[in-house]
């Protein structure tokens, strides 16, 4: 690769060596043309000098196109990646380092775009899933709230009604009371078993399983 490389434009050294090569030839004969010319000493000077000056002027352009332009380019390209902006691609295709290198970035932009779309795409459901958790949340304290109140209900009806036993001669009455204890103890023990179940839903530890009913038999 290096071997053929040396012999061709593909690279930044090869080019600056055949440019200057070449304006050290061009310069050399034109002091030779300009020495020999049929005309005054001073004249051929002044010719010479002016060929030299454009020279000068044609080497510069050839220096900016081949280093100048392509680090102004890239430069621009790492600006717009810095403030990650990877809409534009770096357009240096010069065939040598700098191509490469304007290649390497923009399979570094490629490759970073893709990563915050990625990023973008798990933040999205990373704030869904928040928002879930704070709805369930939110569900689950209106329910406990619910089944706390409603847990005050069979409290008071069971110690109303205790009470009332310890100052019950009658035996009928009192296995009466004794049923709306059982019953009112029955339905907290429903409401707990409620939110157990809930709170095991939540946590995983127990999974709900579709199954198929008649409706009619239900009700």
């Amino acid at each position: 690769m290096k071997k053929r490389n040396a012999f061709t434009m593909r690279s930044i050294r090869n080019k600056i060596i055949l440019v200057s090569k070449l304006a050290g030839v061009l310069l050399v004969i034109s002091y030779v043309v300009s020495t020999r010319l049929p005309v005054h000493p001073d004249i051929s000077l002044l010719l010479w000098l002016g060929f030299v000056t454009l020279l000068v002027l044609g080497v510069d352009r050839l220096m900016g196109r081949f280093i100048s332009e392509p680090v102004s380019g890239l430069n621009r390209a790492a600006c717009r990646m810095a403030q990650l902006d990877f809409s534009a691609p770096c357009a240096v295709n010069t065939g040598d380092e700098f191509g490469e290198l304007s290649a390497s970035l923009n399979q570094m932009a490629e490759s970073l775009q893709q990563a915050f779309a990625a990023l973008e795409e798990a933040n999205g459901k990373l704030e869904q899933d928040v928002a879930q958790k704070q709805r369930l949340l939110a569900e689950r304290k209106e329910l406990a709230d619910s089944l706390s109140h409603e847990m005050k209900t069979p409290l008071s009806v069971i110690r109303a009604y205790a009470e009332g036993l310890q100052d019950e001669p009658d035996e009928a009455r009192r296995q009466a009371y004794y049923q709306v204890i059982i019953r009112e103890t029955e339905r907290m023990s429903g409401l707990i078993t409620t939110l157990l179940d809930l709170s095991a839903l939540e946590n995983g530890a127990a999974q709900l399983r579709p199954e198929r009913f008649d409706f009619v038999d239900l009700l």
